[in-house]
């Protein structure tokens, strides 16, 4: 009578204890969300992208709104919105056992603007990834110019974004070698503002102290890239320190182990 008697108490407390968390459970779900927390992380302090911004594109979705209950808050496909948006690298969405939720997010960092008559405008980012401009943000980053000698109408940002073949036929890998490079040097990263394509030249670098032209030519490797470098930063110590950022007309740097650096007449 006894065993009986305590299985039927363990019955009732167990049961007692499902119904009380189904009852909280409910509860919860029920709860009106707040705003969520946005932890916004931007790289190397370009900001593609608020956090007001964002949940303006979350409001105009309608995937929240003022008041939106816990059970009603998809955060499968906010996350799945928020990753698949042009200005994200990543994207993590999570709630609390309260009615409060999260949203992690970590920006792209465009490195170069690619400018191609008759094509829209795009980034290239740090990833080697394609991207197109930021309705919200225009950072001030490296421009390339005369770029419609290799991309055509036909050849634009949508057809070459997902193409290998088509991203070395433009040079979109020599691009991104050179914007790497200059990005993650200080002291270039401030005087290199522009860089122009040539058939005949290659690569041209527009400094913007000095009235000099940089002749860079290709950037076929990241080895041949630094080397060119180099090259440019020992005339800048040896050279012009004596002569003055104004006296040259051209700095080439095409040829192995040689800079020809042409004055002014």
């Amino acid at each position: 009578m006894k065993k009986i008697l305590k299985i039927v108490v363990l019955v009732v407390i167990f049961g007692g204890t499902v119904f009380l968390l189904i009852a909280a459970n409910q509860k919860v779900n029920q709860q009106s969300m707040k705003s969520p927390v946005i932890d916004l992380t931007v790289q190397d302090g370009i900001s593609l992208l608020t956090e007001k911004e964002l949940l303006n594109e979350l409001y105009t979705l309608r995937l929240f709104r003022d008041g939106l209950k816990k059970n009603e808050l998809k955060i499968q496909e906010i996350e799945a919105y928020l990753e698949n948006m042009n200005e994200v690298l990543t994207a993590d969405v999570y709630t609390n056992l309260d009615d409060q939720w999260h949203i992690d997010v970590k920006t792209r960092r465009p490195i170069a603007r690619v400018i191609a008559n008759g094509v829209d405008d795009f980034y290239i980012d740090n990833e080697f990834q394609l991207m197109r401009l930021s309705p919200y943000a225009k950072p001030k980053i490296l421009a390339f110019t005369g770029l419609e000698q290799l991309i055509s109408v036909e050849m634009g940002y949508d057809e070459i974004i997902n193409n290998d073949s088509l991203k070395t036929k433009s040079k979109m890998d020599q691009i991104y070698r050179i914007s790497n490079y200059v990005c993650n040097d200080a002291f270039y990263n401030a005087q290199i503002v522009q860089v122009h394509y040539t058939k005949k030249d290659g690569f041209v670098l527009i400094p913007r102290v000095g009235e000099h032209r940089i002749i860079f030519g290709a950037a076929e490797s990241d080895e041949m890239v630094e080397d060119k470098f180099r090259k440019l930063s020992t005339f800048y110590d040896e050279v012009i320190p004596y002569e003055g950022w104004n006296k040259y007309e051209s700095i080439n740097l095409r040829f192995k182990d040689q800079i020809v650096a042409k004055k002014k007449e």
